[in-house]
This record gives structure tokens, sequence and C-alpha cells, in this order.
């Protein structure tokens, strides 16, 4: 049996031009936060949990508290519906289609995103990818991107009672490079245009613009290999 791990948000949605808007202004109104930086790879952890670790510990040297937390998610959830409702979250080209048609090829599916939980199956449901059955690791697990992909394939193993004989991540952001190669995991990238070149700068040999081909798809998670490490490193 062979798993696939996927990222979320840009690998599976095309998530919405709001959303980042929405998550600063619900750390705003949330936690207080007035220094949100949205250019996310200057975080040490990209993964919602951990820029709210980080920029709350900057701004008042100390961490948020859980029910401050749990009410900052609830407030992004909100927003972000309202913005879904203007201009609806939809999913990649050939998502749906590829998580249909994988287990018929031999693989099975979990997902890793650095999304809290409430707000990526509020996504998923939204671009009609929502399904509870697929093992699913969020930010709540992390706040590091490797430890939120070990604990989906943690759970993929439990949930399909199998040890898998090849463990591919599948992701769109250089933070999803450099995990899959800190856990020596081939991988897959998505993405198009200057995204893709700063995926295969970052070490990715596989990079797809879209799930649109099928084939093409599984030919990579067949032959994908660990991403290297990029020059300077």
């Amino acid at each position: 049996m062979k798993l696939v791990v996927f990222d979320i948000d840009g690998t599976l949605l095309d998530n919405l031009a709001a959303e980042d808007e929405c998550f600063v202004q619900a750390l705003r109104d949330g936690l207080g936060l007035n220094a949100v930086s949205a250019e996310w790879e200057t975080y040490q952890h990209v993964s919602d949990q951990g820029i709210v670790i980080e920029t709350y510990r900057r701004e008042f040297g100390t961490a948020p508290l859980a029910d401050a937390v749990t009410e900052t998610i609830g407030r992004f959830v909100a927003l972000l519906a309202a913005a879904h409702h203007e201009q609806p979250i939809s999913p990649i080209r050939g998502a749906a289609e590829l998580l249909a048609s994988l287990p018929r090829h031999g693989w099975v599916i979990a997902m890793a995103t650095g999304a809290w939980r409430r707000a990526a199956q509020f996504k998923l449901a939204a671009a009609g990818l929502r399904d509870d059955a697929i093992p699913l690791a969020s930010s709540e697990d992390g706040p590091a991107r490797t430890d939120i992909v070990k604990t989906a394939v943690a759970r993929a193993e439990r949930h399909y009672d199998a040890t898998f004989d090849r463990i591919v991540s599948v992701g769109d952001g250089v933070w999803d490079v450099d995990a899959a190669r800190a856990l020596a995991l081939p991988f897959v990238g998505i993405a198009a245009g200057g995204r893709a070149d700063r995926l295969r700068a970052a070490g990715a040999a596989s990079v797809l613009p879209d799930l649109a081909s099928g084939v093409a798809v599984l030919e990579m998670l067949e032959t994908a290999v660990i991403p290297s490490a990029p020059p300077g490193r």
C-alpha cells in the first residue's frame, strides 16, 4: 500500500485572494496583534499556530492563552465564510477527480495542513472536497510542518492499518519542500510560474502546475524523489 500526503491550501484548494487579509484581521480582532506580516516565509514555522505563537511572543513576550486562540479561530472561520460568499473557494483543477481515482491505483490519502483544523475543514467543505474519512493533521498538531506531516502519516497508518511501501508528500510551498527533505520523503510540487521556480530552487525535482492531468500526477507519484539541498545549505 502506498500513501500520498497532500497539503491543502494551494495544493488541493485554489484559495481566496482575501484569505490572508481574513487571517490578519482575525489575529487583530481575537488577539490584539497589530504587526502580523503576510510574508509567510519569514516565519520559523509556516502554520497558523506557528505564526500566532511567534507574532504574539514578539509583541507581548509570552504565549497566547488557549481560549483566546480558540476565539480567534472562530473569528477567522467567520471571516472566511463571508469572503467565500462573495468569491467562492474552489478546488485546484483536477483535485476532486484525482482524490477519487487514487485508491484505484493503489494509493491511499492523508492530508497535512498548516491551517487550523476548523479552518481547513471549512475550506474543504466549501470547495466540495471534505471527506472526514481521510486522516488529517493540522496546525494544532505542529506548529512545525515536519510534526504535522509526521502526525498525518501516523494517523494514516492507524486508519488504514498498514505500513506503507511508499510515502509521497505533495505541496505548493517552499516550507513543504523543506519538510519533505527533513523527513526524507519524495516530493511533488503543485505550482506554476514563479512559485514553481521557487519550489525547484528549493530542491523539488517534480513540479506540476495543477492536478488536471491524472496520468502525469500518477507518474510523478511513482518517480518522485526526496528534495535535494539547495545551494548554500
